[in-house]
C-alpha cells in the first residue's frame, strides 16, 4: 500500500514495473483484486491517498515522469 499527497490539479500515474516481462496477462496484475484507492484525508487543498496494487504495477507522481523525459 502506498500513501500519497496531491492537491488541486496533480496526478499520480499508473505504469507497468519496467521489469515485468511485456508477455504478463493483464489478469495476472489483477489475481489478487482490483486497484483500490481510498480518500485516507483531506486537508485543505490536500488529499491524501492510500493506494493498494499489485506490486508490479509503478505508481508515480505525475511530476516526477516528466522529469525523467
Amino acid at each position: 500500500m502506498l500513501i500519497i499527497t496531491r492537491r488541486v490539479s496533480q496526478s499520480f500515474i499508473i505504469v507497468p514495473d519496467p521489469g515485468l516481462d511485456p508477455a504478463t496477462p493483464i489478469g495476472e496484475l489483477f489475481q489478487q483484486g482490483p486497484i483500490k484507492v481510498l480518500v485516507a484525508q483531506v486537508h485543505g487543498t490536500r488529499v491524501k491517498l492510500s493506494i493498494d496494487a499489485d506490486e508490479r504495477l509503478l505508481i508515480l507522481r505525475e511530476e516526477l515522469c516528466e522529469r525523467g523525459s
